[in-house]
């Protein structure tokens, strides 16, 4: 059977989804320069989300339901980012207003944030395209 555009948006997300959880785990949600509540940014559901929606997607696309694998990579990124915003709110403050203005945004920081926003908006992407099985 002949691969489509989506089939492939849904690997790429999976892939994008696991380095988002294992790097996020890596570094132990840890940002900025101290490890202060501010700092830390840790939750176990982020990383739950992310790779076991990308566990869940992988399995979908085994049974053949492109359709909800491409929803899942939609959805996990998505409610990881509003988790993830909720958890390093002060974090974001600190910086725009100038307490930790001298740094800026930590590198580590950026990695993630671009890791998981691009697995949302593949996703995304998944969501809309043409997948195997379709006319």
């Amino acid at each position: 059977m002949k691969k489509g555009f989506g089939f492939y948006m849904i690997i790429a997300a999976i892939v994008l989804a696991l380095a988002a959880g294992i790097y996020f785990q890596v570094v132990n949600g840890t940002f900025g320069l101290d490890n202060t509540h501010n700092g830390n940014t840790y939750h176990p559901a982020i990383v739950a989300l992310l790779i076991g929606g990308a566990a869940l997607a992988g399995v979908l696309i085994a049974v053949k339901r492109f359709g909800l694998a491409s929803a899942v990579t939609a959805a996990a990124p998505g409610a990881a980012i509003c988790l993830f915003i909720y958890k390093c709110y002060w974090y974001i403050t600190d910086v725009f207003v100038g307490i930790d203005e001298k740094h800026g945004f930590d590198p580590k920081f950026i990695i993630f944030i671009g890791l998981t926003a691009l697995a949302f908006i593949i996703g995304e992407i998944a969501v809309y395209a043409r997948k195997p099985g379709r006319a």
